[in-house]
This record gives structure tokens, sequence and C-alpha cells, in this order.
């Protein structure tokens, strides 16, 4: 029997190293803002979103758009379209903190790079983007497979960075290390880079 899979939920990961410096900048930041701006986190802090205006942020935020460029090109995305940073956070998760359940509206890709992960410190999940498909569904094998999943755990590292749709569900779990992890989020659109074609 031939499977045909259609309407895929694009996942992209790759690794980029060389910004461990940052995790300093993001505490500097972090104790000049305690209060930070509260979204999804729950115990976590959350910088505001236009870090990538700071020209310490200047490097990984090329490096996060050319790995965005490669995404859009799996993605069938016109050569002449290219990706733009629209919003650009630091988050540090401490012991017993997590991220509720979200989406990031009004974006095409969304993505986190990770900078320091201590083990235990909390997977990423994805939800089921399809409406309705957990109200009748069989009992699955253990190790089922990702595409026959409801969800998805992705246990992250550092260096990791990962791209996916801005419209799909997912949260953190909680930080069941003793340290903090300490991450990237961004948001991304697109621009045209040619205004002649």
């Amino acid at each position: 029997m031939k499977l045909q899979s259609l309407f895929i939920t694009p996942v992209f990961t790759t690794e980029v190293s060389g910004h461990e410096k940052l995790i300093d900048k993001i505490y500097d930041i972090k104790n000049k803002d305690e209060k930070g701006m509260p979204r999804s986190n729950i115990g976590g802090w959350h910088s505001h979103d236009e870090i990538y205006k700071d020209s310490d942020f200047t490097n990984v935020v090329g490096d996060i758009l050319f790995n965005a460029n490669e995404c859009f090109k799996h993605l069938d995305v016109k050569p002449n379209y290219v990706p733009e940073i629209t919003g650009l956070w630091a988050m540090v998760n401490c012991p017993g903190s997590r991220n509720n359940v979200h989406t990031h509206p009004y974006n095409y890709l969304s993505g986190v790079y990770y900078l320091k992960v201590p083990k235990k410190s909390g997977n990423l999940v994805f939800l089921e983007p399809k409406p309705q498909a957990e109200v009748l569904s069989p009992p699955k094998k253990e190790n089922s497979s990702v595409y026959t999943a409801h969800s998805v755990s992705w246990e992250p590292k550092e260096n990791s960075l990962i791209f996916f749709p801005s419209w799909l569900q997912h949260e953190v779990l909680t930080n069941n290390s003793n340290d903090d992890r300490v991450i990237l989020s961004f948001n991304i659109n697109w621009r045209k880079e040619d205004a002649n074609n």
C-alpha cells in the first residue's frame, strides 16, 4: 500500500557555535530589567523582544538569518524573498520554571537558539496541529512514529538551533535541573530583497 503524506509540519534543526559570550550579556540585561516581559513563561525571565537591535547580538542574528534562508529554500519561498527578524528575546528559565502552551501569531517561522542547557532543564514539546485529531484516537504503540503522534518532545542541547512554523503550538516543560537554562528565541517574516522583481 502506498502512503502519501500531505500537509507536513516542517521543523528544522542545526547547530551553531561561537556565541557563548552572550550568556553573560543576557545576565547583564536581566540585572538591569529584573521584571522583564512576562509572556508564556511561568517563573522564568523574558527580556524585551528587540535585543536584535543591540550590536552584541549582530553575529548571532546573522547566523539565524543564514539558516532561516536555508529553511526558506526547503519551503519553496521565492528566492527574492528573504528572512527578516521581527523579534529576538532572551529567556532565563530558573529551576522550577516552564513555558505554557503558546504560538507566535503574525509571523512565518519561529525558533530557539540554546546557549546553556543543563540536563533535565525542560524539553520543547510540539502539539498536534490538526483540529479534532485527538477526539478519537486508537491506543498507540509505545514507540510510535512522530508522524502519527499527538505530541513530540524534543530534548535540546547547547548550540542547538531550531526553526518551526509560528502557528505550531508548543510548550517548554519544567526545568528540573539545579541551574538556569538560557536561550534566545525569535520570530521571522519575509521581505522582498529586490523591489524591481
